[in-house]
C-alpha cells in the first residue's frame, strides 16, 4: 500500500468513528445547555491543540527532523525529538494549568460575555477538565510528525479513532443508563469531558511504543543545539500562522454566543457534517493537487492541467453531496440525530429543533461547491510560491462572515420555528413551511411559561440590526419548542464567504496562468446535481413518512444511481470512455 493510500485508510478510519460519536453527541445531548456547554468545553483547550500541534509542529519541527533522517543522522534525530519533547511537554503543561486557573474568564471571553446561568457555569467546569487532554494531543502530534517523518502514515492518522472510542463508550453508556429528559445529570456531563482525556491518553499512548523503537532515548530534554534552535526559528512564523486559522475557528463561536439558547450546539452538529465532506473529498484532493503541482516544473501548461484535472475529481462528489444536503437536509438530520433523541426519550431535541438545524445545514451546503474548488485553487497559488495572496483572501472570507453573519443572525434570530400550541405572535403571521410554522417574535413569551415576567420580543425583520433578543429570551427559549433562526443567518454568511473566497482566488490564479484552469463538467456536474435534488425532493415529500433513519440509508443509494446514470449519458460517468467529454465539449466552462 502506498503512502497516500495509508494517509487515506487512516484518516477514513478517525472519521468514521468520529461521524459515529458526532451522531451519539447529536442524538443524546441535542441543543440542551449541557451539548452547549460541552462543545464551548471542547473548542476553548482546543487552541492549545490546534495551535502547537497540527500545524506548529509540522512547520517547524518535522522539515527538520525529515532531513536528519535521510542524512542517518541517528544521534542528531534522537537529540533533536528529546529536546523537543522537553520544550514541548514544558509549554503544555504550563499553558494547560493557565486554562484551569482562568477557565473562567476564557469562556467568558470566547462567548463575548454573553452567556450566563446553568451553561456558563457548566462550560467553565467542563473545560477545566478538558485542558488536560488537549496537552496530550499536542504531544500526540509531535509523535504523528516523527512516525510521517519515517514513512509509516496509518498508525497516527489512525489513533484519533481511540480518542472518539473513549467518549462512545461513555455516551453508550448514558444511552441504556440515563433517565432521559432535557438535561444530562453533572456526573454523565463530566464523565463524557473525562472521556476526552482518557482518549487523548490513548491516542497517546498508543503511538509511543512505535516511536520509541524508531528514535532511541525518548525522553524530555531541555538541550538546545542549532538543529533545536532552527525549530524554533521556525515555530514563531507557524505559530503566527495558526492563530490566523483558528481566528477563523472561533468566529462562528464567538458570533453564535449572541443569539438564543441551542445555536452554538447546533452549529456543532451541522458543521461536522460540511466539514466531512471538504475533508474528505476537497483536502485530500487538494494535498495531492499540491504534490503533482510542485513536481510539474511550473510550466504554465502543466499547472493548468493539474489545476483542471483537482477540480473536476472535486465537483464529482460535489454534484451528488450538495442537493442531498440543501434538498434532503430535514431527512438527514432526523436520520442521524432525531431518531436518536426520540429513541432514548430524551427532550434535548424538539421537532422544531431538528427543523432550524436542517434549515443551517442547507444554508452551509449551498457553499460547498465553492469551499471544495477554492482548496485546489489556494494549493495551486502555494505551490506557484504565492503565500500572501491567498493569506489576504481568507482575511476576506473571515470579514465577509464576520460582517454578513452578524447582520443575518440578528434578523433571523428574531423569526423561530414554532411547534407549541400557545401562540407567541399573531396567527396570520405563520406560514407552513417544513410541517412548522414561522413566526415573528412579537409581542409576549409569558404565556409560553418562558419566564415569570412578559418578555418583549421585537418583530421581524428587526431593526436595529445589532440588537439581539433580551438575555432572559434568549436564555430559556431553547427548553420552550421553539427555535429561532439565527444559525441560519451564519450558514447563508459562511456560502456567501465561501463563493466570495473562491472567485477571488480563481481570478487571482488566472493572472499567475495564461492557460484555461476551468473544468468544463460544470454543466454535466449541473445537470446529475439537478437529478440528485429530484431523487431528494421525491424522499422528503414521499418516503419520510417511513421509520427514521430508513429514508436516510435509502436516499444515498437512489441519489447515487441516478447522479452516475445522468453523468454517464452524458459521456462523463465511470463508465464512460477514458478522456470522453460531455456536452460541454472540449470549450472549458467557468
Amino acid at each position: 500500500m502506498s503512502g497516500s493510500s495509508r494517509v487515506a485508510a487512516g484518516i477514513f478510519s478517525s472519521r468514521a468513528v468520529g461521524l459515529i460519536r458526532e451522531i451519539l453527541i447529536g442524538g443524546i445531548l441535542g441543543r440542551s445547555n449541557s451539548a452547549e456547554a460541552f462543545r464551548v468545553a471542547m473548542r476553548v483547550p482546543n487552541i492549545i491543540q490546534n495551535l502547537l500541534g497540527e500545524g506548529a509542529i509540522s512547520a517547524s519541527f518535522v522539515p527538520v527532523f525529515a532531513g536528519l533522517v535521510e542524512e542517518g543522522d541517528e544521534t542528531g534525530r534522537s537529540r533533536l525529538a528529546a529536546s523537543v519533547l522537553g520544550h514541548l511537554a514544558a509549554l503544555v503543561s504550563l499553558l494547560v494549568v493557565v486554562t484551569i486557573v482562568l477557565a473562567r474568564p476564557l469562556v467568558w471571553l470566547v462567548t463575548l460575555g454573553n452567556w450566563s446561568g446553568d451553561r456558563y457555569e457548566w462550560a467553565i467546569e467542563l473545560t477545566r477538565i478538558t485542558a488536560a487532554g488537549a496537552g496530550l494531543l499536542v504531544l500526540a502530534s509531535l509523535c504523528l510528525g516523527i512516525l510521517n517523518s519515517h514513512r509509516q502514515y496509518f498508525l497516527p492518522y489512525a489513533a484519533p479513532m481511540l480518542w472518539s472510542g473513549a467518549q462512545i463508550v461513555v455516551l453508550l453508556g448514558i444511552l441504556v443508563w440515563a433517565d432521559g429528559g432535557t438535561e444530562l445529570s453533572s456526573s454523565a456531563r463530566n464523565s463524557l469531558a473525562a472521556a476526552t482525556v482518557v482518549g487523548a491518553s490513548l491516542q497517546l499512548g498508543v503511538q509511543l511504543p512505535a516511536v520509541r523503537r524508531l528514535v532511541s532515548g525518548f525522553r524530555p530534554r531541555l538541550d538546545r543545539d542549532d538543529n533545536v534552535r532552527e525549530v524554533f526559528r521556525r515555530f514563531v512564523p507557524a505559530l503566527t500562522a495558526r492563530g490566523v486559522v483558528q481566528l477563523s475557528s472561533f468566529l462562528d463561536l464567538a458570533l453564535a454566543s449572541f443569539l438564543a439558547a441551542g445555536a452554538v450546539a447546533t452549529l456543532g452538529m451541522v458543521t461536522p457534517l460540511y466539514l466531512i465532506s471538504i475533508g474528505v473529498f476537497g483536502f485530500s484532493v487538494a494535498t495531492s493537487e499540491l504534490t503533482e503541482i510542485s513536481r510539474s516544473g511550473l510550466l504554465d501548461s502543466a499547472v493548468a492541467r493539474r489545476v483542471r484535472i483537482g477540480v473536476r475529481r472535486v465537483l464529482l462528489p460535489t454534484g451528488l453531496v450538495t442537493p442531498i444536503l440543501i434538498v434532503a437536509a430535514p431527512v438527514v438530520i432526523d436520520g442521524l440525530y432525531g431518531w436518536l433523541n426520540r429513541l432514548v426519550d430524551f427532550s434535548t431535541l424538539n421537532e422544531s429543533g431538528l427543523t432550524v438545524t436542517a434549515l443551517t445545514l442547507s444554508a452551509f451546503a449551498l457553499g460547498l461547491p465553492a469551499a471544495m474548488q477554492a482548496r485546489v485553487t489556494q494549493n495551486a497559488l502555494f505551490a506557484l510560491g504565492d503565500v500572501k495572496g491567498p493569506a489576504k483572501i481568507s482575511l476576506v472570507r473571515l470579514a465577509v462572515v464576520a460582517v454578513v453573519g452578524f447582520l443575518l443572525m440578528m434578523q433571523l434570530d428574531h423569526l423561530a420555528v414554532d411547534q407549541t400550541t400557545d401562540a407567541i405572535g399573531p396567527s396570520e403571521d405563520r406560514v407552513d413551511q417544513l410541517d412548522t410554522r414561522l413566526t415573528p417574535l412579537g409581542v409576549s413569551v409569558e404565556a409560553s411559561g418562558l419566564h415569570d415576567e412578559a418578555v418583549e420580543l421585537n418583530e421581524f425583520p428587526h431593526w436595529p440590526v445589532w440588537e439581539p433578543l433580551p438575555s432572559a429570551a434568549r436564555e430559556n427559549l431553547g427548553d420552550s419548542g421553539i427555535a429561532p433562526l439565527g444559525p441560519v443567518g451564519l450558514g447563508l454568511a459562511s456560502a456567501v464567504a465561501s463563493w466570495t473566497e473562491f472567485f477571488l482566488l480563481r481570478r487571482r490564479l488566472r493572472r499567475s496562468v495564461a492557460n484555461p484552469v476551468a473544468s468544463g463538467i460544470v454543466v454535466s456536474v449541473a445537470a446529475g446535481a439537478s437529478v440528485v435534488a429530484v431523487i431528494a425532493l421525491a424522499f422528503r415529500l414521499f418516503v419520510s413518512d417511513l421509520p427514521s433513519p430508513v429514508p436516510m440509508l435509502l436516499l444515498g443509494p437512489a441519489a447515487l444511481v441516478g447522479y452516475v446514470a445522468t453523468l454517464t449519458a452524458l459521456g462523463l460517468g465511470p463508465f464512460a470512455p477514458s478522456g470522453a467529454q460531455n456536452g460541454d465539449g472540449a470549450r472549458p466552462v467557468a
